[in-house]
């Protein structure tokens, strides 16, 4: 995937920096899957790929959450939530807003169904 990302970064940059992010996510390498998650959003939204930079911020949030940050992860969440409702995945929000109601306060919880 490097490879083509190398030769079509307008494809498939963004998908080779969330593989990275999640390759450094499972070897609990927190700094680099951070970069590659702020890489693999940035590369989404920069190429107008709305559904990828949901899915992005979506794993940021859940990568955020086991680490420990409950903010960052809420603010991830409450990102990806508004990019999958940008696109129109309507199941998908309502997944998401379940399952960010079943692990946070209500007073954390803002999302726009």
């Amino acid at each position: 995937l490097k490879i083509w990302a190398e030769s079509s970064r307008w494809t498939f940059e963004n998908k080779w920096y969330l593989l990275e992010a999640e390759e450094s996510y499972c070897k609990n390498d927190y700094d680099t899957a951070k970069f590659y998650y702020e890489k693999a959003i940035s590369s989404s939204r920069d190429h107008k790929f709305v559904h990828e930079e949901a899915l992005a911020c979506e794993l940021a949030g859940y990568f955020h959450l086991e680490f420990g940050d409950a903010e960052e992860a809420m603010e991830y969440f409450l990102l990806a939530h508004e990019k999958y409702h940008e696109w129109g995945a309507l199941g998908k929000c309502d997944s998401l807003f379940k399952f960010v109601n079943s692990i946070f306060t209500p007073q954390h919880v803002s999302l726009a169904t």
